[in-house]
């Protein structure tokens, strides 16, 4: 992941295991071995109900997050790997969210790009 943040600067996040399941697991999101300067918010450990590591992707119209009586997807009209919300959010409308080890994440995310490579 490439993060461009509104302080004007690029950050990344790379993981060394990076994979979604197929339609039947509803898209669900494993990452591990992360390494970079953006921070690790696909797997926050500190607040395990923010990570979207492990969760299935989510979107207004399927909603498969844990906020209970309420849709991550539908607040924020954006399709994300939501758990109870999310520390990470770059598919959402405006600035989005990128961010570790604190409670609310930081929106000051401008632009980002999500690159996959093959083995």
């Amino acid at each position: 992941m490439q993060i461009h943040r509104t302080n004007g600067q690029w950050y990344w996040a790379e993981y060394s295991t990076f994979s979604v399941s197929d339609e039947g697991g509803k898209y669900q999101l494993m990452v591990s071995g992360y390494s970079g300067d953006a921070g690790d918010a696909m797997a926050a450990g500190q607040y395990a109900h923010w990570n979207s590591n492990g969760m299935m992707f989510s979107t207004s119209d399927s909603d498969s997050d844990t906020q209970p009586g309420g849709s991550c997807a539908t607040y924020f009209s954006a399709g994300w790997w939501f758990n109870w919300c999310s520390t990470s959010l770059l598919s959402c409308e405006g600035v989005g969210s990128w961010a570790t080890g604190i409670y609310t994440p930081i929106f000051d995310v401008q632009a980002s790009r999500m690159l996959v490579k093959g083995n």
